[in-house]
């Protein structure tokens, strides 16, 4: 789960949320872990470890700087879509500060990696 129940909004995470809802910035289920925002994340993340893994500077802060804006758009679309249930950052859970931390962590790294030797 990403975010807390309170109020209107349900306790939810990107698990259940289409990607294509997202795209059309509107809130929409899906079963399917594939049509999942979810796959979008943990792709970025895997991306990440990999650009890490070959020194990939530009790997490496592309794919964390995606997968914080993957974290933004996935927040603002959740407080809009409960309007006017506001979303204050400690309804933030576990997911989501993980998903923003490692982003942060991923992104200032990537600055610090040393070149690949040719």
């Amino acid at each position: 789960m990403w975010v807390s129940a309170r109020g209107r909004r349900p306790s939810s995470g990107i698990r259940h949320t289409a990607i294509s809802g997202l795209l059309h910035w509107h809130y929409s289920f899906t079963g399917s872990f594939t049509l999942s925002f979810a796959l979008i994340v943990v792709a970025c993340g895997a991306l990440v470890f990999v650009g890490a893994v070959f020194a990939s500077r530009l790997v490496a802060g592309l794919f964390s700087l995606l997968a914080l804006a993957a974290a933004g758009i996935w927040i603002g679309l959740n407080a809009t879509h409960y309007n006017p249930t506001n979303l204050p950052y400690s309804d933030l859970r576990l997911g989501a500060w993980l998903v923003i931390g490692g982003g942060v962590v991923g992104l200032i790294s990537s600055f610090f990696m040393r070149r690949r030797a040719h």
